[in-house]
């Protein structure tokens, strides 16, 4: 079975089962930079109104997952920044696809926390 983006949102999975990156091309492979810009990331700013960039995000959801207890080596997997690994997590860390949905999930549940504490203050 081939990925897409079209196949993994008609079968609701987060990621695709049968290939290693979050976000596959057609042909199971990762998005160039440019690709991924022109075709995902400008068209869906432009629809919610914001003007920033990918790397912007990174501002945001970097601490979000230290918040939320998410270990460094982690964080840099989830975020590309394969300049700031050590030769051990470049190396011979491993992370499952699975480890790393669950380190971005747990960003909603401590937002959820967050809120609820903040309210009951």
């Amino acid at each position: 079975m081939r990925c897409s983006l079209a196949a993994l949102s008609a079968s609701n999975h987060l990621c695709c089962p049968y290939c290693e990156y979050l976000l596959p091309t057609e042909d199971e492979n990762r998005f160039l930079y440019r690709n991924y810009y022109d075709s995902y990331w400008t068209p869906l700013v432009e629809q919610i109104g914001i003007n920033r960039t990918p790397h912007c995000t990174r501002h945001t959801c970097i601490p979000m997952l230290s918040e939320a207890g998410v270990q460094d080596t982690t964080i840099k997997k989830i975020v590309g920044y394969s300049g700031a690994m050590t030769l051990t997590e470049k190396v011979y860390t491993h992370l499952d696809m699975q480890v790393l949905i669950d380190a971005i999930n747990k960003t909603l549940e401590n937002k959820t926390t967050v809120i609820a504490d903040a309210e009951s203050a």
